[in-house]
């Protein structure tokens, strides 16, 4: 019998769940890095930037892919038209004044995004200093109350760091 006075039962809610940030236990976000992994490393070359910076970008700006705008436009980077490289544009959903850049591939839209931001961003390979580049460059305020996110950068610099573990994944069963 165990010692319960050496090892007490935790709390109700206060166990650690081993594997709750077991990167490879989303596996659509795993897909969504595989599949996308070549084009980024040609992104992330011409920046000069971790290849898991241009990922976690993308990952972000469209939910690992499921956001409509990627979907639907292959708008990884939310980028606003007119954009260099976008096929046609469309409004936005909730704000028909804001025209939304289409393009025929991630890559396409990638490359997009470095044509805007590509000076901002170039050689941050620390997730903390690219993400905070992209806020001093205004591709997102870091605050709601301006039309950004909250704590943006830290955020992304968060999500970057998740990208690269997830890069390690296998969708194999």
């Amino acid at each position: 019998m165990a010692d319960v006075k050496a090892n007490p039962p935790a709390k109700p809610g206060t166990a650690k769940v081993k594997h709750a940030r077991d990167p490879c236990n989303n596996l659509e976000a795993v897909q969504f890095v595989q599949d996308h992994l070549e084009d980024a490393k040609k992104l992330a070359s011409e920046a000069e930037v971790p290849v898991e910076n241009m990922l976690g970008l993308a990952a972000q700006e469209s939910q690992y892919g499921a956001g409509r705008i990627a979907r639907e436009y292959k708008n990884y980077f939310s980028m606003h038209a007119p954009a260099m490289f976008q096929t046609r544009e469309e409004p936005a959903l909730n704000d028909p004044k804001v025209q939304v850049a289409v393009f025929d591939s991630f890559y396409q839209s990638g490359r997009s995004f470095l044509a805007r931001f590509g000076d901002a961003i170039h050689g941050k390979s620390d997730p903390d200093a690219f993400a905070q580049a992209l806020v001093k460059a205004g591709f997102n305020s870091g605050k709601a109350a301006t039309g950004g996110r909250d704590n943006f950068a830290h955020y992304l610099a968060d999500i970057i760091r998740m990208v690269q573990r997830r890069m390690a994944c296998s969708t194999k069963e």
